[in-house]
């Protein structure tokens, strides 16, 4: 009796370890798949006048495509629906017009007018704050990835099961996307990691080349 009831321990002890190298793995490749789908859709065409659709396009894709990996180890908050982590839900909130290559700080506003009908001007863009480049004032190295504003909930230490996704324009007029998805996933049997205890850490980066802007 004592011999089965050690064996049968063992035994699902190490059922259960492999499920959640499984699981582990498919969330991994999950979520590198999420960022490239997220990204590529960033990336397409952004649209003078309208510059986040195509970031809120994007994390909304991601999500979308990430949802399926985690299963229910995770929730994704985005800017779609829940509580923003603090920073925001990881897309810019603040855009100005730009003149000649050069915001024009005056003219500072909300990326998404409050009003749908009113069309917003071709020359908006992103603050400097908001863009992951060197046109950010908080960019002082060659690599910038993660200084924009809207990359901030990325940067938050989550609790266990939760996953944000951070977008932004590394330059404007646009010419790469970066996108990064950060958080932690429960775990199906007892353990400590990097994230703390029945947590595991998810944290994918990636900069991908804008291919056209439309107008």
């Amino acid at each position: 009796m004592i011999e089965m009831a050690i064996g049968v321990t063992i035994f699902f002890a190490a059922s259960l370890g492999a499920v959640q190298l499984g699981l582990s793995a498919l969330s991994a490749e999950g979520a590198q798949s999420a960022a490239l789908v997220g990204a590529r859709t960033a990336s397409s065409q952004p649209i003078p006048g309208e510059p986040v659709a195509e970031l809120l396009a994007g994390q909304s894709t991601a999500a979308r495509s990430l949802t399926g990996a985690v299963l229910d180890m995770a929730q994704i908050t985005s800017c779609e629906g829940g509580t923003a982590p603090r920073g925001g839900c990881g897309v810019p909130a603040r855009c100005l017009d730009y003149a000649d290559g050069r915001p024009q700080q005056a003219t500072i506003q909300s990326c998404v007018p409050s009003d749908p009908s009113l069309s917003a001007t071709a020359s908006l863009g992103p603050s400097p704050g908001n863009l992951d480049g060197s046109q950010n004032p908080g960019c002082h190295r060659s690599s910038c990835f993660g200084v924009a504003r809207s990359m901030a909930p990325c940067h938050v230490t989550l609790p266990p099961g939760h996953v944000v996704i951070c977008l932004a324009y590394t330059s404007w007029p646009a010419t790469a996307v970066d996108i990064w998805i950060r958080g932690t996933l429960r775990t199906v049997v007892p353990l400590a990691s990097s994230a703390g205890v029945d947590a595991l850490p998810l944290n994918v980066q990636l900069r991908l080349q804008v291919e056209a802007l439309v107008g």
